[in-house]
């Protein structure tokens, strides 16, 4: 039952980008695969520091949670295309959904269903994690976008 959910993270996510502007969502690949990286190495130092362990996944899958590969790039997308370039709104719209997930996703139903258990870190060090990557891919994807403009 966890390996299927982790499979659905990781596959049902994405067919939510087939309804939007495929140029407008092409703009925020990038920082898309940023926001992964920055997430496969935040799971690489929880394994090292022990703030949590993932207790099931698929089977290609050690270290990383599955849905760094479905739900969190696409997650990145949809937020992007609606707030982007608005830093409020993109903030705000962040800190929701980040609290959110720390506080509500993350016990109620990543930690019950047996994806992963936290360690030495709690809910609310989760939550700051979490919001620590917001200004990195938020300043990424500006810069990206002035590297663009530097090439044309």
């Amino acid at each position: 039952m966890v390996t299927l959910f982790s499979w659905f993270l990781i596959l049902a996510p994405w067919p939510l980008l087939i309804p939007l502007n495929s140029t407008r969502v092409r703009q925020f690949v990038s920082v898309a695969f940023f926001t992964f990286i920055l997430n496969s190495i935040i799971f690489q130092m929880a394994e090292i520091y022990n703030w949590w362990e993932i207790t099931n996944n698929v089977p290609f899958l050690t270290s990383i949670a599955s849905f760094s590969y479905g739900f969190l790039p696409v997650i990145t997308i949809i937020v992007f295309y609606f707030t982007y370039p608005n830093p409020w709104l993109f903030f705000g719209v962040n800190l929701f959904i980040d609290t959110f997930q720390a506080f509500v996703i993350s016990p109620f139903v990543f930690e019950k269903i047996g994806l992963y258990e936290l360690n030495t870190i709690n809910h609310f060090g989760l939550f700051l994690l979490i919001l620590v990557n917001v200004p990195f891919i938020y300043f990424y994807q500006k810069w990206y976008e002035k590297k663009l403009d530097y090439s044309s």
